[in-house]
Formats: C-alpha cells, sequence, structure tokens
C-alpha cells in the first residue's frame, strides 16, 4: 500500500481554520451560558426562584405554626377566648356598658 502524501495548508487556509474553529468555540460557550431552559443562564434563575420559594415555603410554615398554637390556645383557655372575643369583635358581659369619653370631632 501507498501512504498518501501528507498535504500542508497554505497560510490563508491556516488562517481561516483557526477563525472559524474559534468561531465555533464562542457560539458553543455562548450555547452553553444562555440557551434556553437548558444554559448556565436558565439554571442560576431556577436556582434563585427555588431559594424565593423555599424562603416562602418556610415563612408558611412558620404562620401556620403560630396559627394552629393559637387556635389551640382558643379551644383549651376561656379567657384568652374571652380576651379575643373582647379585643376583636368588641363583645361585652351581661349589663356591661362602654362609655366613650375620647373627643369628637366638630364639623
Amino acid at each position: 500500500m501507498k501512504k498518501k502524501p501528507i498535504k500542508h495548508l497554505s497560510p490563508l487556509q491556516q488562517s481561516r481554520l483557526v477563525r472559524i474553529t474559534g468561531l465555533l468555540i464562542i457560539v458553543a460557550f455562548a450555547w452553553l451560558i444562555f440557551a434556553p431552559h437548558s444554559g448556565i443562564w436558565a439554571l442560576l434563575q431556577q436556582h434563585s426562584r427555588r431559594v424565593a420559594l423555599e424562603q416562602k415555603t418556610s415563612a408558611l410554615a412558620r404562620d401556620n405554626e403560630a396559627l394552629e398554637k393559637e387556635l389551640a390556645r382558643l379551644r383549651q383557655d376561656p379567657a384568652y377566648l374571652e380576651e379575643v372575643a373582647r379585643r376583636e369583635h368588641g363583645l361585652l358581659k351581661k349589663n356591661e356598658y362602654i362609655y366613650d369619653f375620647s373627643q369628637q370631632k366638630k364639623e
């Protein structure tokens, strides 16, 4: 078998090859960074969204726990239930009256 002679590229062909290769590498890196739904940029956005959702979930869990404690206290503590009824709903006991001594605005 005969060996094929190795063809060397001319300087113009070499510079074109280097430019094309460099351009392809730049395009490949740009695709890795900015590809929709799978690029690094999209992954960073999803990560920040996940962190925000985790913080919101933990805040909601804390709020839920506080509400459950208050509900248990309302069910078990009649004095606290009376206090809440008076404070938030303005309820009164039998034969109780409210006197309002605040200054009324004159028209």
